[in-house]
């Protein structure tokens, strides 16, 4: 049902109000511009007659330009056209009007008020005048004003049917415009009463071949809606990793806890063992707590113009002795141009040294590892691969996942969040983390945005 408080319906009457409005408007102007064009063409009329008559008096005389004047008379329809031609004292020598009440020598005069040969039109309740001199001699002609009603009339009738028409179709078009409008409006706010009521699933119901206003208002509202629950069931999906994933580290901290509490004389070595514990606690909360900072965009005002091959230089540089000693070859593989993005120099060496530092920890003796960087499509890549056993396809997208931890690493240190964080610097900086086979071995590659030149 159509409410008028509806701002949708409101605003299409208003709209077509608007428009009944202008079409009036321009219907009136054309009736006035026809009133005008058509007593313009009368008055033209007249004019061609006055230049013929002028013609006939010059070259024949007052004698034939009196015949003239009578023929004009006597050939008119129901003396729609008057003639009176008067000499220079004044006295009528042709014409079919005898008499005019009151001087007009130009303009409009009511046809009662002209004494004529015969009797007037029924249509005609006036005469247009115009008086013009021929030599020594007046002549007085008019033009009823049948034509210029008739005319009007008929444009009159049509132009209020024609408005008529409008406001009816105005009316009807903004009526249904209106709910067109507020079913897709009621559309958005019942969606958007379902997400308030707790039901993040709810979408509002779009048209793929629709490219208007509110159809990319709805497509926003559903893009806003999808990151919503995606960031929703990541938090409940967090919420839980945590609680699973603390629980142990926080149970055994207690036993040992309960166990020095039971000792008359505090071994130093539990003391030592329930520090380092609380210690892997707060290193798991200020992991978690950097990744939220980062997936909340802090660090962008620190963004500069960086190379990445100084990076993994570093990286390597660092990184090599601890491969050396593992019994892992460690690779540098980077371009002999600059490879530039955009980005926190200390978020991506954090990024890198994660990826090294992955690779090192799960890969056995015997493994090259290579750090590389260059152009891909004129985007800048960087990428760690190594030749160890690789993991599953079905469990790629899952080593992103906070606390996630393969069967393969779950004897090995690490909290699961060392990955995690590399996503979020990689997301922080627009940058696209994919994990791929390297055949063998485990390939992640970060390709960056090209920077802005």
């Amino acid at each position: 049902m159509l409410r008028l408080g509806r701002t949708s319906l409101r605003l299409s009457l208003q709209f077509a109000f608007l428009y009944s409005v202008l079409s009036a408007v321009i219907f009136v102007g054309a009736y006035w511009f026809t009133n005008y064009e058509v007593r313009d063409w009368l008055h033209d009329q007249m004019s061609s007659d006055i230049i013929i008559l002028a013609e006939i008096y010059d070259k024949n005389g007052i004698q034939e330009l009196v015949k003239s004047v009578d023929v004009m008379a006597d050939v008119n329809f129901e003396n729609a056209r008057i003639f009176q031609l008067l000499g220079p004292d004044g006295t009528i020598l042709a014409g079919n009007v005898y008499a005019m009440e009151g001087a007009v020598s130009e303009g409009y005069i009511p046809a009662d008020r002209v004494d004529i040969e015969g009797e007037h039109s029924d249509e005609v309740s006036g005469y247009w005048i115009a008086q013009s001199n021929i030599g020594p001699y007046t002549l007085l002609q008019g033009t009823g004003n049948h034509v210029i009603a008739e005319v009007l009339e008929a444009l009159g009738i049509t132009l209020v049917a024609g408005f008529i028409l409008i406001m009816a179709f105005g009316t009807f078009a903004g009526v249904w415009v209106g709910r067109l409008t507020e079913r897709r409006i009621e559309a958005i706010s019942g969606t958007m009463e379902q997400v308030a009521a707790g039901q993040l699933a709810a979408r509002i119901p779009t048209d793929a071949t629709s490219i208007d206003d509110l159809s990319r208002v709805s497509i926003s509202i559903n893009d806003t809606l999808e990151q919503l629950e995606n960031l929703m069931e990541s938090q409940i999906q967090i919420s839980s990793d945590i609680a699973h994933d603390l629980r142990t580290p926080l149970q055994r901290l207690r036993q040992r806890l309960e166990k020095m509490s039971g000792q008359q004389v505090i071994n130093p070595q539990d003391a030592v063992i329930a520090l380092e514990q609380t210690e892997d606690i707060i290193s798991t909360f200020n992991a978690l707590l950097r990744i939220a900072q980062i997936e909340a965009g802090d660090r962008r005002e620190r963004f500069q113009r960086t190379d990445l091959r100084s990076l993994l230089t570093n990286v390597y540089e660092a990184f090599e002795p601890s491969a050396e000693d593992g019994g892992q070859k460690l690779d540098l593989k980077v371009s002999d141009q600059p490879v530039v993005v955009l980005g926190d120099p200390d978020l991506l060496m954090q990024l890198i040294s994660n990826l090294a530092e992955n690779a090192l920890r799960h890969t056995p003796k015997g493994t090259t590892i290579t750090l590389a960087t260059s152009y891909m499509d004129e985007c800048p890549v960087l990428s760690v691969s190594d030749t160890g056993t690789g993991i599953a396809p079905q469990d790629r997208e899952k080593v992103f996942r906070r606390f996630y931890r393969g069967e393969k690493s779950r004897t090995t240190g690490g909290n699961g969040l060392g990955l995690s964080l590399c996503k979020a610097i990689a997301e922080l900086h627009h940058a696209n983390l994919e994990v791929s086979d390297n055949q063998p071995g485990l390939r992640i590659e970060a390709r960056f945005p090209p920077p802005a030149k």
